[in-house]
C-alpha cells in the first residue's frame, strides 16, 4: 500500500466518523425548533390555509417566541413558507419510495408516483399549497423540484428495468417519458388541488397510460 492511498483511506475513515458524529446539544436543539416551527406551519396551513399562515400565527401554534421564530428563520414568513414546502417535498418523496418498493410490478411502480402526488393533491390545504399556492410565491431555489427530481429518476429506472425484462416496449425512450409522465402528474396533480379534476379520475387516467407503455 502507498503512503499516498493509506493517507486517503484514513482520510475518508476519519471523515465518516466526523460525519456520523452528532451535532452539539444547541446544534440538536436548533434543529429541534426549526423542525417545531415547520410543523406549525403546516398545522396552520392545513388548517386555516396559506392566508392564515403568518408569523404571529406560527408563534401561537408553536408556542414560541417571535423573537425566536426570526433567530431561527431570519427571512422570516418566507423562509417558514420555503422550508415547509421542502419538507413536503421530502414527505412525497419518501411516501412515494416506500410505495415504489411495495408495489409488485413495474406498473405498480409507477403508479404507485400517480398514488402518492394525488393524495396529497387531494388534502384541500395543505395539497393546494403544495401545488397552486406555494410554487407562485416559491419560484425558484432547492425547494423547487424536490419531489419531481426524484421521481423522474425513479421512473426511468422502472422503465429501464421493466424493458430489460421484456415488459415495457424497448423502443419507449425511457428517460423522456420519465420527465413526459412528471410532467403529466403535476398538472393532473394542479388540476386536483384547484378543485378541477379528482383524485381518482387522474389516478385512473394515469394508469391508462402507463398500460399503453407495455411491450
Amino acid at each position: 500500500m502507498t503512503t499516498s492511498t493509506a493517507e486517503a483511506r484514513a482520510s475518508g475513515a476519519g471523515g465518516v466518523r466526523n460525519a456520523a458524529k452528532p451535532g452539539s446539544l444547541r446544534e440538536r436543539r436548533q434543529q429541534r425548533t426549526r423542525a417545531e416551527l415547520v410543523d406549525a406551519v403546516l398545522a396552520v396551513i392545513a388548517s386555516g390555509g396559506l392566508v392564515d399562515a403568518t408569523i404571529e400565527r406560527v408563534s401561537a401554534e408553536s408556542g414560541i417566541s417571535r423573537g425566536t421564530v426570526y433567530a431561527h428563520f431570519p427571512g422570516g414568513r418566507d423562509e417558514l413558507l420555503r422550508a415547509a414546502y421542502a419538507r413536503l417535498g421530502r414527505t412525497l418523496v419518501e411516501r412515494t419510495r416506500a410505495a415504489v418498493s411495495a408495489a409488485e410490478d413495474w406498473r405498480g411502480r409507477l403508479e404507485a408516483h400517480a398514488r402518492a402526488m394525488f393524495d396529497l393533491a387531494g388534502d384541500v390545504r395543505v395539497g393546494h399549497f403544495f401545488n397552486v399556492s406555494g410554487p407562485t410565491l416559491i419560484t425558484e431555489g432547492s425547494e423547487r423540484g424536490i419531489g419531481s427530481g426524484a421521481s423522474v429518476v425513479m421512473i426511468r429506472e422502472t422503465l429501464e428495468a421493466a424493458q430489460l425484462a421484456g415488459e415495457v416496449d424497448a423502443g419507449v425512450d425511457a428517460a423522456t417519458t420519465a420527465v413526459l409522465l412528471v410532467g403529466a402528474l403535476r398538472e393532473a396533480a394542479i388540476s386536483v388541488s384547484a378543485g378541477a379534476n379528482s383524485a381518482e379520475r387522474a389516478y385512473a387516467a394515469f394508469a391508462r397510460v402507463v398500460d399503453g407503455l407495455a411491450g
